[in-house]
């Protein structure tokens, strides 16, 4: 085999090794959140927009703390409040107040969050399986409403 021969795989193999360095150099978002250095987030950690809803989707056991396993930058973001009240004319009234979206944590320093809120009636005396049905109704609403945006 000649010399030249080797030398496109040479080049090859130090450009590969240069950018697995590159990525090994790249910056850690958990590590920089992580103020106190003590491997978990907390709340007042995450201070970006829509954190309250950031929080709550990367916190999957509810244990009020973020930890590596739970840790990710982007994703879907759904947050839920059933609500109710009486109105003016003395009738009770429930509905599911929502806010859907995506957020992009980019390397810790701010976040993208579009979000859609909204409310969704329900009947006052709503199951919690009526209250599942409602969240496939709004976000399948939500997929139908998107998909014909971009058709236009």
């Amino acid at each position: 085999m000649s010399i030249v021969r080797l030398k496109p795989v040479v080049i090859g193999l130090t450009l590969s090794l240069v950018g697995l360095s590159s990525l090994a150099a790249s910056p850690d978002v958990f590590a920089k959140l992580d103020a106190d250095q003590d491997g978990r987030l907390i709340k007042t950690e995450l201070q970006v927009p829509c954190d309250r809803e950031i929080f709550a989707s990367l916190d999957r056991n509810g244990d009020t703390i973020i930890d590596r396993q739970e840790f990710r930058t982007n994703g879907d973001i759904a947050t839920y409040e059933d609500k109710g009240g009486v109105d003016d004319k003395g009738v009770s009234l429930r509905w599911l107040e929502f806010r859907i979206g995506r957020f992009d944590l980019q390397d810790g320093t701010f976040t993208i969050c579009n979000a859609t809120e909204g409310h969704y009636p329900l009947q006052v005396t709503a199951s919690r399986a009526d209250i599942e049905m409602a969240k496939q109704t709004i976000q399948s609403r939500l997929v139908e409403d998107a998909a014909r945006s971009a058709k236009r």
